[in-house]
C-alpha cells in the first residue's frame, strides 16, 4: 500500500540533486530562498475491486527562487521535469507522472508551482477480523428444537 507519507518521500528524495532546502509546511517565515516547500494532496481513493483502490493525488512544489526571476523559474521547471517525469519511485514501485504543469502564483515575489498527478492503483487490506467458526447450530423448526453439532 502506498501511503501520501511515502509520496512526499519520494518526491523530496527524487529533488534532492537540486541541492536545494525542502522545508516542511509549518514553516511559515524565516525560510532561506532558494527553497522547496512539498504539498501532496489527496483527490480521490475509489474501491475498484474488492481488493484494490484506484487513487489520484496532486503533488505541488512551491519554489521560491533565489533572485525572484522568471528565467530562474524556467530553468528550475525544467530541472524539476527531467528529474521527476516519466516515472516516479516510491519505495520499490514505480508510478507514472502525468499532467505536469508550472505557473507564477505570486506576481510579486514571482514565487512559481509545480504540479502533478499520480493516479495509481493499490491493494487493499482487509482488517475485518476473522469469524469464529461455528460448532453447534441450533434449529428450531414447528416448535421442534434440534441441535446439530
Amino acid at each position: 500500500m502506498i501511503t501520501l507519507l511515502d509520496i512526499k518521500t519520494a518526491v523530496n528524495t527524487a529533488i534532492k540533486p537540486t541541492g536545494l532546502k525542502t522545508y516542511g509546511n509549518e514553516v511559515k517565515e524565516g525560510f532561506s530562498r532558494p527553497c522547496f516547500f512539498v504539498n501532496v494532496t489527496p483527490v480521490k481513493s475509489e474501491t475498484f475491486k474488492k481488493d484494490t483502490s484506484e487513487n489520484s493525488v496532486m503533488v505541488e512544489i512551491v519554489y521560491f527562487s533565489q533572485n525572484r526571476t522568471d528565467l530562474e523559474n524556467l530553468q528550475m521547471y525544467d530541472t524539476l521535469k527531467g528529474l521527476l517525469t516519466p516515472v516516479l519511485a516510491i519505495g520499490a514501485k514505480k508510478k507514472m507522472i502525468s499532467n505536469f504543469r508550472g505557473e507564477v502564483i505570486d506576481e510579486i515575489d514571482r514565487i512559481y508551482s509545480v504540479k502533478f498527478d499520480l493516479n495509481y492503483y493499490d491493494g487493499i487490506t482487509d482488517a475485518t477480523p476473522e469469524a469464529e467458526s461455528a460448532t453447534t447450530l441450533n434449529l428450531n423448526l414447528g416448535g421442534q428444537q434440534y441441535g446439530i453439532t
